[in-house]
């Protein structure tokens, strides 16, 4: 690792992923398919999977970090790993946009939670809160859970449109 990463060993924890996101320090998602973080910001949240920058200046405000299944940051180490991080947390974002092309919150939620089942295990995206999954997609909390209770959520029942979406 260079002089130059604060962190020198791979950050596990979420109470030390905050600190180092809200340092500045510009850092990189580790692990692989079906892991990410969630990044919670003032009025809105990311979604930030494998491989994808995290931290410098996208997150110095943010207030709180959920991780989603065994994810480590890790500090890039050079010029094209940073460049390749920055290339997929933009895809995280498009990632998102994707299921938030409707203006309808309740086809926003199913398109979003559909994704989600589609990448992630079921019962990971089972236990993340309404609030934070409402936040990333931009509906309210219980748009959420109306989608939830109304939906049996398999990996087939993914609109054909949704599943072209690929990381």
């Amino acid at each position: 690792m260079t002089e130059q990463a604060l962190a020198r060993r791979p950050i596990t924890q979420s109470t030390d992923i905050l600190a180092q996101l809200q340092s500045g320090q510009l850092l990189r998602v580790s692990g692989c398919r079906g892991n990410a973080i969630i990044i919670c910001h003032r009025h809105h949240a990311e979604l930030a999977g494998p491989g994808a920058a995290v931290g410098g200046v996208f997150d110095l405000n943010c207030s709180r970090v959920i991780p989603v299944g065994n994810i480590s940051l890790v500090y890039p180490e050079s010029r094209s790993e940073r460049h390749k991080a920055y290339t997929l947390r933009q895809r995280w974002m498009l990632f998102t946009l994707h299921a938030m092309k409707s203006s309808v919150p309740l086809q926003r939620a199913t398109n979003f939670l559909c994704l989600l089942y589609k990448y992630f295990d079921p019962q990971i995206v089972e236990q993340l809160p309404d609030e934070i999954l409402a936040q990333l997609v931009g509906v309210l909390p219980k748009t959420i859970s109306m989608v939830r209770q109304a939906h049996n959520f398999q990996p087939d029942s993914v609109p054909q449109a949704l599943q072209r979406s690929r990381l």
